[in-house]
């Protein structure tokens, strides 16, 4: 912008300088100081080699507007995509969290959201439903079955709760009191993933 400010006329030149430090209207500014220089009759190579410094500014520029929008989460967004993981461990520092899920222990989850579940699950850990006879496991369960897993140290699955069980009080004659009944919800939870 310095180097407009040097070699627009008039007006322009002060519409540049005025807005020097607001870098919001350098688009707008851009566009009057090409349409500037495409209205010359004879064109100095310094103005050609401005032209072409204004279009590689705001080719980069766009180009890293895209880049953003393409791996941009919005604060609305009720889920990640696999790709979203993707990028975030790409740019992730250690420490840093994501919550990719947030919900029951037993709800019926969308195709995507199972598809993120397995990523994070391939992310954290080598995990086998039933173990093999000559596979050395890190730790080996029997719920509902055997199964054995060995960690991958890249990150850390985390499960916090966000907000507990809820029954219905129903009146109990013998104690005369209320007493937890039916369940009305079940526990929430976020799903965390931490980067190691």
């Amino acid at each position: 912008m310095k180097q407009a400010v040097e070699l627009m006329p008039g007006k322009l030149k002060e519409e540049i300088k005025s807005n020097l430090e607001n870098p919001k209207s350098y688009t707008r500014l851009f566009v009057k100081i090409l349409d500037e220089i495409d209205s010359m009759k004879v064109k100095l190579p310094k103005f050609t080699e401005l032209k072409n410094t204004i279009l590689k500014i705001n080719k980069k520029t766009h180009s890293k507007i895209t880049d953003e929008m393409k791996h941009y989460v919005p604060k609305t967004q009720s889920t990640l995509s696999v790709k979203d993981i993707e990028y975030w461990l790409q740019t992730a520092k250690k420490g840093d969290q994501l919550i990719y899920y947030t919900g029951g222990t037993f709800d019926r989850r969308s195709v995507k959201d199972e598809s993120v579940f397995r990523k994070a699950q391939n992310l954290a850990m080598d995990y086998d439903n039933i173990p093999f006879k000559n596979k050395k496991y890190q730790y080996r369960g029997s719920v509902r079955g055997e199964w054995g897993c060995n960690y991958k140290d890249i990150i850390t699955l985390v499960q916090k709760r966000v907000a507990k069980e809820q029954r219905d009080k129903i009146w109990d004659e013998e104690k005369k009191k209320y007493v937890p009944g039916n369940i009305i919800s079940y526990p929430i939870y976020n799903y965390i993933m931490i980067k190691q």
